[in-house]
């Protein structure tokens, strides 16, 4: 099983990650898209989730434009990803289904509610400062890829 975002948490943590590196000025959707390389279209539906979660304003007109609602470091990763997934701690169960004995709860229930739980104190534990730090140190080439990167090329 693979956890990683979905393209809607990605494009939103790129944009969060864009109004964050501009802020406290206000961004038009197209600077976002080009900065970011969203598609215009679907950068408009993420805007506009991040507005309704509380994590974005905007304002219309040629002055206008997207600005975060609070300060970066105000803002966790898990309140990006909860404004455009949904809540992440939902009571699903893991195996969906299984023998009729397990009608009340699941063999892994304890396991995948305990890994869940580590997965969103991770995410809450992380700030869109801290991404966006990390964001500008990678742009200018001073930020050390790690070891276990699925980017990393072959060494030489």
């Amino acid at each position: 099983m693979k956890i990683v975002t979905t393209r809607r948490s990605d494009y939103g943590i790129r944009a969060a990650v864009c109004l964050a590196g501009m802020a406290p000025e206000r961004v038009t959707a197209a600077e976002v898209a080009e900065e970011m390389d969203i598609p215009k279209g679907f950068l408009h539906q993420v805007l506009q989730e991040l507005q309704r979660g509380g994590l974005v304003t905007s304002i219309a007109g040629r002055k206008g434009g997207y600005a975060l609602s609070r300060p970066p470091d105000q803002i966790s990763v898990l309140e990006i990803v909860e404004a455009l997934e949904g809540p992440l701690r939902l009571g699903e169960c893991a195996l969906r289904g299984g023998p009729c004995r397990w009608e009340d709860v699941c063999a892994l229930h304890e396991v995948w509610t305990a890994g869940r739980a580590a997965f969103c104190e991770q995410l809450a534990s992380y700030t869109l400062a801290d991404v966006s730090r990390v964001d500008a140190q990678l742009r200018v080439g001073q930020y050390e890829t790690p070891a276990d990167s699925h980017r990393r090329g072959p060494r030489s």
